[in-house]
């Protein structure tokens, strides 16, 4: 009898301690093989660059506006002052789906019937896998005078996962991030008027957070169904969703080879020294106790308030990119033309089939005409998809727009997403 206990025991035992011994971060720490909801969160910190978008995501050696450093270092020398204070971006996507759908006018028309279905057809609109829904940048300043840059940042991102076709399967996850910069760039003369370098330099200290996922079911319930007592930001964001916060501080290098007739030369390498250190919190709550020393509902927290700490590794990667931009008539027409390839590292080793796909993965085009020194007309290829902008600077005032196209699937083709960007400034220069 007393053997038969400790084998049973010993089976216990052998069954359980996997499941002690897992970490309970392992669910929200995208490098784990559960983490795969929140991959997207461990993408390198990147604002939304409007003029960029509008360009196909090229314009590595584009110069003229006060943002260009954080695309590449390598632009600070040589570009004056510049200024913008402050700007905002908000970006939509799947633009096109929500206006050829009904749920506009569902959710107009405040019959409760007609707003659930029309929070269903919202849900239904995100494809299976990884996606975006709303970014919000802001940026609090951006400034360069003499070879030296510095930023001010804070995003919004709200990302989805949907790992079925069921559209409650859908989870929303909420991810905010601030980001303060460095940058310092220099110029070296080499023959007069015909070739010179320039080189820069960039540190961004990153505060990143994002809260666990918000599940389908949960957001037809709690904000539709007029039985569970509505929606209670309380309940849903502050007191019981756990909560991922880190920082990381990235190191970005750049080069310019400037030759004559307004040709350049551009080599980025971005994210050396780009790992995350990350602390998983039981609620937004328990983080403002432990930081702050109080709550931000009001209640008591928990005795344990952090569920445990992990590491996201970051990969260094490199962008070559070709640029021809020429100033006619005194700012009367400035064109600019850039080809990029970002990430181009990713083609080493490869050949036929596969080389030949990475090439396009890693191409951006693009092309800009500035009039006047006031109005911008931009366009874009970006894997084969199109993008369009438009900029006004009026100094104390600047708009820009862009619509543009990203690919969400490892194959070209298979899941473009469209967005929406919309940026304001209040004071540009």
């Amino acid at each position: 009898m007393k053997n038969t206990i400790l084998v049973i025991g010993l089976l216990f035992l052998v069954i359980l301690s996997p499941l002690m011994a897992a970490d309970p971060t392992d669910p929200y720490n995208p490098n784990k093989d559960d983490g795969y909801v929140y991959e997207q969160t461990a993408e390198p910190f990147e604002a939304t660059n409007i003029w960029s978008l509008s360009m196909g995501g090229a314009g590595l050696g584009m110069k003229g506006y006060s943002e260009s450093f954080l695309k590449n270092p390598a632009n600070l020398p040589g570009t004056g002052f510049q200024l913008s204070i402050p700007g905002v971006t908000i970006t939509g996507h799947n633009i096109r789906k929500m206006l050829e759908s009904s749920m506009i006018d569902d959710f107009a028309s405040g019959d409760p019937s007609r707003m659930m279905s029309g929070g269903l057809e919202f849900l239904s609109l995100f494809e299976q896998g990884y996606g975006d829904f709303l970014t919000t940048d802001i940026t609090l300043l951006s400034m360069n005078v003499g070879g030296l840059g510095v930023a001010l940042q804070a995003q919004e991102r709200l990302m989805t996962y949907k790992p079925t076709y069921n559209a409650t399967s859908i989870s929303l996850i909420a991810q905010f991030t601030t980001a303060a910069t460095v940058g310092f760039g220099y110029n070296i003369p080499i023959i007069d008027k015909w070739l010179d370098i320039d080189l820069g330099v960039n540190a961004r200290f990153i505060y990143k957070g994002y809260l666990e996922g918000l599940n389908g079911d949960s957001i037809m319930g709690d904000i539709f169904d007029e039985e569970s007592g509505g929606f209670d930001v309380s309940s849903m964001f502050l007191g019981n969703r756990a909560l991922m916060v880190g920082w990381s501080l990235p190191i970005t290098i750049g080069a310019n080879v400037n030759g004559p007739w307004g040709f350049s030369l551009s080599m980025v390498g971005r994210n050396f020294n780009s790992k995350q250190y990350m602390t998983a919190f039981t609620s937004l709550d328990d983080w403002a106790l432990q930081n702050f020393g109080q709550s931000i509902s009001g209640g008591e927290g928990t005795t344990e308030p952090t569920i445990g700490d992990f590491e996201v590794a970051g990969q260094p990667t490199f962008d070559l990119g070709f640029t021809w931009s020429k100033n006619f008539g005194n700012n009367l027409l400035h064109p600019t033309i850039s080809l990029d390839f970002v990430d181009f590292g990713q083609m080493a080793n490869l050949s036929g089939d596969d080389l030949t796909r990475a090439f396009w993965s890693t191409t951006r085009f693009g092309a800009s005409v500035r009039v006047l020194n006031i109005f911008d007309l931009r366009y874009g290829l970006n894997k084969g998809y199109h993008s369009i902008g438009v900029g006004l600077d009026l100094f104390v005032f600047h708009l820009d727009v862009a619509y543009y196209t990203k690919e969400y699937d490892e194959r070209l083709g298979n899941k473009p997403i469209d967005a929406l960007s919309l940026r304001i400034g209040l004071i540009s220069r």
